[in-house]
């Protein structure tokens, strides 16, 4: 054989030795927790062809995917192990996904926990509904025990007094039935523009009562109780002034001063609003011109006042039922009668200041207790 063929079979068998030896050395090995080396394209199989793989890291042959003995595994097996552990917590996502694994869950969180304490807050609605229902209570009651009259404090002063003008006159309507209704209006509205609230009056209101000298006596009790009525109105305590005729009889000058201090003083020192003045028939002249500046509505000493008048006159002048477009003229013709010997302008003007608002006092079978 030439020295070229013996260079090419010795080239190809040390080649070939090249080969073989490479192809072993470079064979992957599996490290891990298997004991010790295993050849071989899968893992846990040795070339003899039994199992090595411990019985603590056997796993369900299903979970692992299909062995290729010829595709190169990595040294290491952690991708191996993270993918075992990914299909392991596969079947519980999915039932988290699931509806009936979103029953559960929902279920869970409304189980109450026996570890976690009572959150008072969390009845508010019914305790704020048990407060209301305590208070509405109470209200109901309050209610029932005031007679359904709305509180005081909770009125503006001129709906006070509005209320109280309405019980007290109310009261006196149920005592003297025998009075007819539109005594107590005519007594409302001419002291309404005077409850007011305000220290602004539009006053001073005037009212006259006039009566037979038969009724006297009830007509006299009768006046009496309208100026403790109005004077509680005006929140005075049932107090007010008077003047009677037996205070103007010495003399007509002292009648005068006599007037004009008694109205001061009720109305200035001791600030009541009520000046009950009787028997306007039995005045003087004199005495009886007082009465125009008090009375006069545009320019009058005191428009915080309300002025009670009486006027007794025959029994045949106002007997029997009369209209109420009679009232002004019965009273006019008693005081023009009274007051003849005045002069005629002086005496119409007064008579016109204090005929205003005119009430007819009939005879009633109530009997009317006198104040003392």
């Amino acid at each position: 054989m030439s020295r070229e063929t013996e260079g090419l079979v010795s080239e190809s068998l040390v080649r070939e030795s090249i080969h073989k030896t490479t192809y072993n050395d470079t064979e992957p090995t599996i490290v891990g927790d298997y004991g010790g080396e295993r050849s071989g394209g899968c893992p846990g199989i040795g070339l003899d062809g039994k199992d090595g793989v411990d019985d603590v890291h056997q796993a369900d042959p299903g979970e692992f995917e299909p062995c290729h003995p010829d595709e190169p595994k990595s040294l290491y097996p952690v991708r191996e192990l993270r993918e075992l552990k990914k299909r392991s917590l596969e079947p519980n996502r999915r039932n988290s996904r699931s509806p009936s694994g979103q029953k559960k869950i929902e279920a869970a969180k409304q189980q109450p926990s026996a570890a976690r304490p009572p959150n008072p807050l969390e009845n508010w609605p019914l305790y704020a509904l048990i407060i209301l229902v305590c208070l509405a209570a109470l209200y109901l009651q309050n209610f029932l025990r005031g007679g359904g009259v709305t509180p005081s404090s909770t009125l503006s002063p001129g709906d006070r007094r509005m209320v109280t003008l309405r019980e007290h006159l109310r009261s006196l309507r149920d005592t003297f039935g025998d009075q007819p209704e539109h005594n107590w209006q005519i007594i409302r509205t001419s002291i309404v523009d005077m409850l007011n609230g305000t220290d602004v009056y539009s006053g001073p209101a005037v009212i006259l009562l006039l009566a037979s000298e038969k009724n006297e006596r009830f007509a006299k009790c009768l006046a009496e109780q309208v100026a403790t009525a109005l004077s509680f109105t005006f929140e005075d305590d049932g107090r007010y002034g008077t003047i009677a005729p037996d205070d103007l009889e010495i003399s007509e000058d002292v009648a005068t001063h006599v007037i004009e201090n008694r109205c001061r003083e009720t109305i200035e020192k001791h600030r009541w609003h009520v000046v009950l003045a009787s028997h306007l028939e039995k005045w003087k002249p004199d005495a009886a011109m007082m009465l125009h500046p008090l009375c006069d509505q545009e320019n009058a000493l005191y428009k915080n006042a309300t002025y009670i008048l009486t006027v007794f006159a025959k029994h045949e002048a106002v007997a029997g039922k009369r209209e109420r477009k009679e009232y002004d003229k019965l009273a006019e013709d008693a005081l023009n009668r009274a007051w003849g010997a005045m002069d005629t302008n002086q005496r119409h003007a007064i008579i016109s200041r204090v005929t205003g608002n005119v009430v007819l006092v009939r005879d009633d079978s109530a009997s009317c207790i006198a104040r003392s």
